[in-house]
């Protein structure tokens, strides 16, 4: 039976997974990522917002304050919770007990008649799929190394377009038309269930055994270190902050994309599964095919780098194809909703693709193993810290300019100016890869000590 070293008992590492299979690592782990990709793209991008402003009858203002309120506990507890999971060293009961509390949440709102009701459901459900995503993510280097880890990556993120686009194109029959928006939010949460098992009891944690220990004093205590060692990890901080000034723009663009395609664009509810569809086949299609390669072509910075240039270009499509719009290319006639259908949407799902698919990458390369959890948890932070701005931002000028068209085209300026401002840092960045030791079998092998069994 093989064997691994690790540290101690407190900070044992994972049982040596970096070898598995790749189709071990899909059904073990990366299908978790269709369970959190299909919930984000069907309650918060399609009809959550359509529940609250056809069958609840509230502006749609409400719902982005319903999510930049999510955002903020999330970002509020994500660093801590992280921090807590490297101290004990496991992070599946805090998977676990997050993904029940999306589940029963989720499910909560095919009952929720009341307002004040719905909207507190949805934002426990949304702290409990973004806290969830936090472990999950945060074990990445249990189930992959520096040779796996962009094609675990990247296979991963496809894994989670391919469950949204089977979830949007299976649920939305059950919504023939927006006044039925509340039938899909039970079968969701059977859905995100059953795709999130696998990773909670079957993925490899960081240890093979035993209880978590919930210190978030310590965890606390781990932080403030990390912090006062800030010049240490220089560039991780930069990449950080970064990460918050793109993902201004694109965490906004999922719940965003909803209100603008219905309210701006005149697409129903029901018609937003053919607008989504293809822009998430596309999605799927740009994570394996074109952003796996690349980042083990030229790196993670620069294959982000690339990708925020499409967010750009994205940008500039949404500011073109207005209202009335059209264009002619011989006998073909373009309106302004096949415009958006055949140039937005698959900009969109190439932009989330590549973002996804590279920042995990680098993230990977700039983080220590041991503390994974910690900086995985201020990944989170930053990318909800940056959702509540986001999100505020383009509430704020809906709420100022009105829902119209005037209201979005400055929302999406300021978004723009965003993804800009993050590209700026990121170029300042070194152009790292993953080696060793960011990932556990390395580490421990480094730092010697007990041996523990590999089961396999």
């Amino acid at each position: 039976m093989a064997t691994l070293p690790v540290r101690g008992a407190e900070n044992a590492v994972a049982m040596s997974t970096n070898n598995l299979p790749w189709w071990k690592v899909l059904y073990r782990y990366s299908i978790f990522e269709a369970a959190d990709s299909a919930w984000s793209l069907i309650i918060v991008s399609t009809y959550f917002g359509t529940f609250l402003q056809i069958v609840l009858k509230q502006p749609g203002a409400h719902f982005g304050w319903a999510v930049t309120t999510g955002a903020l506990i999330v970002a509020a507890i994500s660093p801590i919770l992280g921090a807590a999971a490297d101290h004990s060293g496991r992070r599946q009961p805090y998977l676990r007990f997050f993904v029940y509390g999306a589940v029963l949440c989720t499910a909560g709102l095919a009952w929720a008649h009341l307002v004040p009701v719905a909207l507190l459901l949805f934002i426990l459900a949304y702290v409990c799929v973004n806290a969830a995503f936090t472990f999950f993510s945060a074990m990445t280097p249990a189930v992959s190394n520096e040779r796996t880890v962009s094609t675990v990556i990247s296979m991963t993120v496809g894994v989670g377009y391919a469950g949204g686009l089977i979830c949007i194109l299976g649920l939305s029959r059950l919504v023939p038309s927006d006044e039925m928006a509340g039938r899909v939010f039970l079968p969701m949460a059977l859905i995100y269930l059953a795709l999130a098992l696998p990773a909670m009891y079957l993925a490899p944690d960081f240890v093979p055994k035993g209880h978590a220990r919930v210190d978030l004093r310590a965890a606390y205590g781990r932080m403030r270190q990390t912090f006062q060692e800030a010049r240490k990890y220089r560039h991780l901080f930069r990449f950080l902050i970064g990460d918050f000034l793109y993902e201004n723009a694109v965490a906004s663009v999922i719940t965003l994309m909803g209100l603008y395609s219905r309210n701006v664009m005149g697409f129903q509810a029901s018609e937003l599964a053919g607008l989504f569809g293809p822009s998430i086949v596309v999605a799927m299609l740009a994570a394996w095919l074109v952003f796996g390669p690349l980042v083990r072509a030229i790196g993670p910075k620069y294959a982000l780098l690339i990708d925020l240039l499409v967010w750009l270009l994205l940008f500039a499509s949404v500011l073109a194809i207005r209202p009335g719009a059209a264009l002619d290319l011989g006998v073909f006639h373009f309106d302004a909703r096949l415009l958006f259908s055949a140039v937005v949407a698959p900009l969109a799902g190439v932009g989330l693709a590549g973002v996804w698919s590279t920042s995990r990458v680098f993230l990977t390369a700039l983080t220590p193993a041991e503390k994974s959890g910690e900086f995985w948890g201020l990944y989170n932070l930053s990318g909800r810290t940056a959702s509540l701005l986001g999100d505020a931002t383009w509430s704020v000028a809906l709420t100022i300019l009105g829902e119209q068209l005037f209201g979005y085209q400055v929302a999406v300026i300021a978004l723009a100016i965003y993804v800009l401002l993050g590209a700026g840092l990121i170029v300042t960045l070194p152009d790292v890869r993953p080696s060793p030791l960011n990932f556990l079998q390395a580490r421990a092998i480094a730092a010697g000590g007990a041996r523990v069994p590999d089961p396999r």
